[in-house]
């Protein structure tokens, strides 16, 4: 024999999945006013995905540091003439000019070509990689130019070997033109500022680490672009 549904109890039943559907409905009809009535705080934003853009930024530069000291130090020729250093603009590889220059020249040696182009592959997988940058810049010592027939002065040699460098590393090495940039700072960003005692004067040595290349990677206004 059929049972008879109970009439009474299927509009029980009815009600009671009314009601849930009225608690969820006000549920989010409350989450939703909060949220517009929230404002988000986009100082905190701002600051927060700087910092962390910083903070992706130092690794990669510390991550080409570590491939750069590992090809010298396996390098004899290098060993001894390039220096990688960790700065808050970048990463600096230090050559010493004599390497890649001599003496009032502004035209790379081959050994300066060679020990650029054994760097090249680290730094231009990182260019490319990581969307940085390059700035080489040239640094003279203290002595003037003498007769000037070639340059006028130390702003004109240290300009014309940073951009022989990079002129190099665009014609035969194949980085893009707008990720490259040279600068010559003549005597004017001393590295060592060690001096004679009694004449005043930088010493020999002094002048020979003040004579240098330094090739810069670092991001433009600490972002990518």
């Amino acid at each position: 024999m059929l049972r008879k549904k109970n009439p009474h109890r299927r509009g029980e039943e009815g009600h009671w999945q009314v009601s849930y559907i009225d608690l969820l409905t006000a549920m989010l009809a409350a989450f939703t006013l909060l949220l517009a009535m929230s404002k988000p705080d986009q100082a905190k934003f701002d600051s927060f995905a700087s910092a962390s853009s910083a903070k992706n930024i130092q690794q990669n530069l510390s991550t080409v540091a570590k491939e750069l000291i590992e090809t010298i130090n396996k390098d004899s020729t290098l060993r001894n003439q390039v220096k990688v250093v960790l700065t808050d603009d970048g990463v600096e590889v230090r050559f010493a000019t004599g390497l890649l220059f001599a003496l009032g020249k502004a035209k790379m040696q081959p050994d300066g070509y060679e020990a650029v182009k054994r760097l090249a592959p680290v730094l231009l997988k990182f260019v490319e990689a990581r969307k940085a940058y390059i700035s080489v810049e040239g640094h003279t010592d203290d002595q003037p130019i003498n007769g000037g027939k070639e340059f006028r002065s130390n702003w004109e040699l240290s300009s014309s070997r940073a951009l022989d460098v990079v002129h190099y590393l665009q014609d035969s090495i194949g980085f893009v033109p707008h990720r490259l940039s040279g600068i010559g700072y003549a005597d004017s960003r001393p590295q060592d500022t060690d001096r004679d005692s009694l004449t005043g004067k930088f010493t020999d040595f002094a002048r020979a680490q003040n004579r240098r290349v330094v090739l810069r990677i670092y991001y433009f206004n600490g972002t990518t672009l």
